[in-house]
């Protein structure tokens, strides 16, 4: 039986891991963005997902011939327009930093990811469940979580782009005009992970179908939604080795040898073994979320995102010489957050108690 609470906890581990998949970064300093980023992404979006999908469901390869082709292309083709988010976020530091830019993008795939999908998904079509799935008391308490969590977002923004400002860490070439743009778009194409998700549940059915555990059925779908986001980066990726001529960084480091080589790709696995954990998670913490109110996961997974990356952020001293206002701001914005963590898992739980059908 699903448990809120349990998948709350969850969620909270997802985000924790993802929150630290950036910091094996650090230790490759002799790589530029291009050489760390595919060998990461590699681990992270290709091989994991597929050891992850053969390791936790059983008969795989029969349960890939029991989905259904257009369930399996349209999950594909939705995680690579992911893909193309995440690249359009990196755009986006450049004009307006990155805490402006993470609190926008955020904040929008949150919004989107979790309350659009009530109202179209990709195999259904238009479904208009909005005003079902809101009009009891559960419902309005969820509500006001997922509006909560929003303004959480949005005050951990602020507190961030005021410490950027006040330590002159504004990029050369702000622009408001062109930085908020970029970050709506990386927002928008952020929330279409959650659908390349939903794309992919024929196939999740399938791995039911074939005896798989329900808290691992997810596992069946991240071959190709995170397949989809994989081949976007390596594209990108391939241009910014011809452009920069960095490609021989894959296989020597300059002026160094093949040990420390292998170092750094024991970085890129730590860093891909993060991220790909976050989803792992992701997927066992929707599970016991319910089947009332489980379109929560998304806003739930990205508002412990901010809150997580704050905390971070603290312990690794990025706030140390920070003005007490931002300080003030971003505790105010991490307790909303908490705050709306706790109010939408009590929502699922009444949710589960007195189910809307």
């Amino acid at each position: 039986m699903a448990d809120p609470v349990i998948g709350a906890a969850l969620h909270s581990i997802g985000a924790l891991s993802s929150s630290s998949c950036y910091t094996p970064q650090k230790k490759t300093k002799l790589w530029a963005w291009e050489s760390y980023w595919i060998s990461q992404a590699t681990f992270a979006w290709l091989i994991l997902p597929i050891v992850g999908a053969f390791l936790t469901i059983p008969n795989y390869m029969d349960v890939l011939a029991a989905s259904p082709t257009d369930a399996m292309l349209r999950s594909f083709a939705l995680g690579a327009l992911y893909g193309v988010g995440g690249l359009t976020f990196g755009l986006g530091i450049r004009y307006i930093g990155f805490s402006l830019n993470y609190a926008i993008a955020i904040g929008i795939s949150a919004g989107l990811g979790t309350i659009f999908p009530l109202i179209w998904t990709p195999n259904e079509g238009f479904v208009w469940l909005i005003f079902d799935k809101f009009s009891t008391l559960p419902g309005q308490i969820v509500l006001a979580g997922i509006l909560l969590s929003l303004v959480g977002i949005f005050f951990c923004g602020w507190a961030g782009a005021l410490r950027e400002k006040s330590q002159g860490d504004v990029p050369s070439q702000f622009s408001f005009k062109t930085g908020v743009p970029l970050a709506i778009i990386a927002g928008t194409l952020s929330a279409v992970f959650n659908f390349a998700l939903l794309a992919g549940q024929p196939i999740e059915q399938a791995a039911l179908d074939a005896g798989a555990n329900d808290l691992m059925k997810m596992n069946a779908i991240y071959p190709f939604s995170n397949g989809g986001a994989f081949l976007t980066n390596f594209i990108w990726c391939v241009f910014l080795f011809r452009r920069n001529r960095t490609g021989s960084q894959l296989f020597r480091l300059p002026g160094q040898g093949g040990g420390k080589l292998a170092f750094y790709y024991l970085m890129a696995l730590l860093s891909g073994t993060f991220w790909y954990f976050q989803f792992f998670f992701y997927g066992m913490g929707h599970a016991n979320m319910g089947d009332t109110y489980g379109f929560t996961s998304w806003g739930l997974h990205m508002s412990m995102l901010i809150l997580f990356s704050n905390i971070f952020g603290t312990v690794f001293r990025e706030w140390e010489n920070a003005r007490k206002l931002s300080k003030r701001i971003l505790h105010i914005g991490m307790l909303i957050i908490v705050a709306s963590t706790l109010v939408i898992t009590y929502g699922n739980y009444l949710g589960q108690q007195t189910p809307v059908h």
